[in-house]
């Protein structure tokens, strides 16, 4: 018998009542228990069957977010590099036991950042996706109120948006260099609530864990358990 898997839908009538939403967030189920609150913030999700005329209404149903991250994260062997590197780089090993993954996975929430389905993998957001999904990203902030995002990606126009939305309320900081590239780290406030942002290179390739895994670490509370 398949275990049922579960997630948080106790913010489920405040996000429904976000404008601008068309996936709901995937909300672990200790989130709101959890003493320092994480927002994992991805990035896209894009049409992987595009001669299928139906697979746009299935990415576009309100659940479809906590299916696919049910199907790559929760499915625990699941090899799906952007789930399980960043697996790693928080435990700060390769091998995470099947405990602390969903130790992780039920303390956080995970969201994306850009609305818009994309065509295909090859497709990139414009800066008008990265500015609407700020605008989005800080009302599923008053809703969620987590206190410390994980943002997948280094992209300038990203980054340049967040300037742009948040404007006087945000400051924002480029850190030393993980190998070649500069994380950045930024503080936004936002329904009278300071929140802290780590961006970092997406884990989906070319991701070194021990080197992000130690820079997230010595920015972030950590407040996620094995058990």
């Amino acid at each position: 018998m398949v275990e049922e898997i579960q997630w948080d839908c106790t913010y489920d009538q405040v996000l429904e009542n976000l404008e601008g939403i068309n996936r709901l967030p995937w909300i672990g189920l200790q989130y709101a228990n959890t003493c320092c609150k994480t927002l994992i913030l991805g990035e896209s999700v894009y049409n992987w069957k595009p001669k299928d005329p139906n697979n746009i209404e299935t990415i576009s149903s309100p659940q479809n977010l906590r299916k696919l991250h049910v199907n790559h994260a929760i499915r625990l062997k699941k090899g799906s590099r952007f789930v399980r590197n960043i697996e790693r780089a928080i435990y700060e090993k390769k091998k995470v036991s099947d405990n602390e993954k969903r130790g992780f996975w039920n303390s956080v929430a995970y969201h994306n950042l850009v609305a818009r389905v994309l065509k295909t993998s090859k497709h990139r957001p414009s800066y008008d996706d990265y500015l609407h999904g700020w605008s989005l990203f800080e009302d599923v902030c008053g809703a969620l109120s987590p206190d410390q995002v994980i943002v997948y990606g280094l992209e300038k126009k990203k980054i340049k948006a967040l300037r742009e939305h948040f404007g006087e309320n945000a400051s924002i900081e480029r850190a030393s260099k993980v190998g070649r590239y500069q994380p950045v780290v930024a503080q936004v406030r936002s329904f009278e609530k300071d929140i802290r942002l780590v961006f970092i290179r997406h884990p989906s390739a070319f991701f070194n864990w021990r080197k992000w895994g130690a820079f997230i670490n010595s920015e972030l509370r950590s407040t996620w358990s094995s058990v």
